[in-house]
This record gives structure tokens, sequence and C-alpha cells, in this order.
């Protein structure tokens, strides 16, 4: 039996809540599923709702708070920030704005992160939104 993608990145999004699940979660195989909805369901363009692509980036926020996931947003070949800010360019949500703008504050701090940043022009793209 198959679960659908939104029932699938909802159920992440909520196990992800809980810090000891986000722990075991957080490893490369879960860090590589994710990205696997960043470069597949979340760029089609309406082959998925837009609710999918919030779940995930909503997910990659609440692991931004936990430190043990911060090599993830920091590893240049995963490419997790500019990924997620890539959505944008396929639905404008404003809940999905907001959720990335949320993603941006926490990742802010870290050096490493900064650089993704600076490398996508977020300054640019946060005074558009």
């Amino acid at each position: 039996m198959q679960i659908s993608k939104p029932a699938f990145s909802f159920a992440l999004m909520t196990i992800l809540k809980k810090n000891e699940l986000a722990r075991d979660y957080c490893d490369v195989q879960g860090i590589q599923l994710i990205d696997k909805f960043l470069e597949g369901p979340c760029v089609e363009q309406q082959s998925y709702s837009p609710q999918v692509c919030y779940n995930i980036i909503c997910s990659l926020w609440i692991l931004s708070y936990h430190p043990f996931a911060q090599k993830y947003f920091e590893d240049y070949s995963l490419s997790l920030i500019e990924k997620a800010t890539k959505v944008l360019d396929f639905y404008s949500w404003e809940k999905i704005a907001r959720i990335l703008l949320q993603l941006y504050m926490n990742v802010k701090e870290n050096q490493i992160c900064q650089e993704h940043l600076a490398d996508i022009d977020a300054f640019n793209l946060i005074i558009k939104l």
C-alpha cells in the first residue's frame, strides 16, 4: 500500500514536532527524502498541491531549530536552502513565503548558511516578499 504525497508530507511534519523523533529522523536518508521532495513534487508545477510544498518547508523549518540538523543546512551538495527557495518560483502561497522567511531567520546566524543566503540573494527576495 502506498501513502499519498500530501498525507506523507503532513505526517512527516507532524512527527518532526517531537524532538526525539526529529533526532531519530535526522540522518542522511531522512534528509535525502526531504531533498527528493524539494527536487520532485515541490517543483513539478500543478503535479501536487502547494500544501505538500508547505509541509516540506515547514519540516525543514522545524529541523532548523536543532543543532544536530545544522550540518545538513550547511552542506553545499544538498543545497536545502536554495531548493526550498526555488519553490517560490512555482507556488506563491503566502504561507509558503512566511514559513520560508522563518527558515531564513533560524539559519541566518550560521556563517555557512549566511553564505547560502547570499548566494541566492535572499536579501532582495525578502524585500520583494
